[in-house]
């Protein structure tokens, strides 16, 4: 039988392996401050007057038309753009038949429409402000967040619920992410499904269960459903965990799997839907794909035009977007709209070199807050206030700042396996290394350089989000000689009461 004063002890999973922490008060006081901080940056930002939001590029337009609203412009068509500044006031009013593409993020905005149409029944006013829509959005990033924080404290894992927080209040609590929050853009939902799949696979490893289970799940399948080019993101996630080499990482990996191909299935049954809306944006997302970042990338453009069978006029448009040509594409590219999305990538894929030219010049298309956006309202074009504290200052039009972001997680997942760090830390980093480049090249092969940061929004925080690892580690150094001496010095009065009797 083993003997000594760890005897009947079995190591527990934590970003760090290592005992149960006990919550002391100077931890307790840390996980205050940083849920603290997270809501007040977040709540400083919804309720900032003037509203504070990104405008509405036409892809909210996709969303408000399920429901039939929009925002109230007198003389303006509700289904008409505005991307110079945002608007905080909805009421119904009829868009055109066809404008609804499906997306898990409707599960927020059909209940705030539905709640609009009651108050106009039961005669309140015509007029909502969008704000409504944000505070469901914040208590949904609550509710999840004092569930994960106390299912890991229970756990014994308070290190890991401190750098869960940290990452709330850093990352998911930056306006890069809560500008999305008082809008009907599907990032929002895309955010709080990322989210709502990594915390719950944290609870599901750390503390199984079924409600772990399920909310690892759920947040999968969210985060799939939100948008086409997230489709498979949770299957990479699952990747990243499944590659750690432990079987306690297999259950949440499980519910990444399922969650995930259920709402991947609902975005790829969605791009079999005959509706002029959705063969309008994957054609578009073709020609861009094709004219932004394949011609001008290639050896060849007249070879490479020739080769998908398009005439030899296709190449005078190298380098431009669908939206700076003069005349419909249709007449300066016969053929383009309908060449498949297989013929495009593989232009591009068949070149080695092609491909590292475009993630070569991806910097200065990586822009996390988009600058073609306006913020606040009431004041076209005018950018986020400086009292708004935000990284994508240290992100956004720095190449080096951008190129130390991509390689961040990759460094924390190296440094994992080098240091034999616990599962759970190989498992996370290599979540979010696979994830941030997997949400960057997909956005790349869908729409090319077109809005590319705006559509890999998701890259920035998984690559951040990786900082928990040793956020996490420090924690625990700080927190376990203490908890080691109480514990040990509970175990030898154990073990001399029997001897004093």
């Amino acid at each position: 039988m083993a003997t000594g004063l760890t005897s009947h002890y079995t190591r527990p999973l934590s970003f760090s392996e290592g005992r149960p922490l006990r919550i002391t008060s100077s931890v307790r006081v840390v996980l205050i401050a940083l849920a603290l901080i997270a809501l007040y940056r977040v709540a400083s930002l919804l309720l900032h007057d003037p509203m504070l939001a990104l405008a509405n590029n036409y892809d909210q337009i996709r969303y408000t038309g399920c429901y039939d609203v929009g925002p109230i412009r007198p003389g303006v068509p509700a289904w008409h753009s505005n991307p110079h500044a945002p608007l905080s006031l909805y009421g119904t009013q009829p868009i055109p038949e066809g404008n609804c593409y499906w997306s898990t993020d409707l599960l927020f905005g059909a209940p705030v429409a539905m709640a609009w149409r009651i108050a106009e029944w039961a005669g309140g006013p015509a007029e909502h402000s969008v704000r409504t829509l944000g505070a469901l959005r914040l208590a949904a990033w609550l509710l999840v967040a004092v569930w994960v924080t106390a299912s890991l404290c229970r756990s014994g894992r308070p290190d890991v619920a401190a750098a869960h927080l940290l990452a709330l209040a850093v990352v998911a609590a930056d306006p890069v992410n809560t500008l999305y929050l008082n809008t009907f853009y599907a990032e929002a939902g895309a955010l709080f499904g990322l989210y709502l799949a990594l915390a719950g696979a944290l609870v599901c490893i750390a503390r199984p269960g079924r409600v772990a289970f399920a909310a690892a799940a759920t947040g999968a399948a969210l985060l799939a459903g939100s948008k086409f080019q997230h489709a498979i993101l949770p299957l990479l996630l699952a990747l990243g965990l499944i590659v750690a080499h432990d079987c306690r990482m297999r259950r949440a990996a499980v519910a990444l799997l399922l969650g995930g191909l259920a709402g991947g299935a609902v975005q790829l049954y969605q791009g079999t839907r005959a509706i002029p809306l959705a063969e309008a944006i994957a054609a578009t997302n073709r020609v861009n794909f094709v004219l932004t970042t394949v011609l001008p990338n290639v050896a060849d453009a007249g070879a490479t035009v020739a080769r998908l069978g398009l005439p030899p006029a296709c190449a005078e448009l190298s380098g431009k977007s669908i939206y700076q040509l003069q005349e419909p594409v249709e007449t300066l590219c016969p053929g383009l709209r309908e060449l498949g999305a297989l013929p495009a990538w593989g232009a591009l894929l068949a070149e080695p070199r092609a491909w590292f030219r475009a993630m070569q010049r991806m910097p200065p298309y990586m822009l996390w807050i988009p600058d073609y956006l306006g913020i606040v309202e009431g004041v076209d074009g005018k950018p986020l206030p400086a009292g708004q504290f935000t990284l994508s200052r240290w992100i956004d039009h720095r190449p080096l700042g951008l190129l130390a972001l991509f390689g961040l997680p990759w460094l924390v997942w190296a440094a994992t396996w080098i240091l034999r760090a616990g599962p759970l830390a190989r498992g996370f980093a290599g979540a979010c290394a696979i994830g941030s480049v997997a949400a960057a090249g997909i956005a790349l092969f869908g729409d090319g350089y077109v809005e590319l940061g705006k559509h890999a929004h998701l890259t920035f925080s998984l690559a951040l989000a990786s900082l928990a690892v040793p956020a996490a580690g420090l924690v625990r150094q700080l927190a376990q000689p203490r908890a080691i001496a109480h514990r040990d010095a509970g175990e030898l009065a154990d073990r001399a009461a029997p001897l004093k009797k």
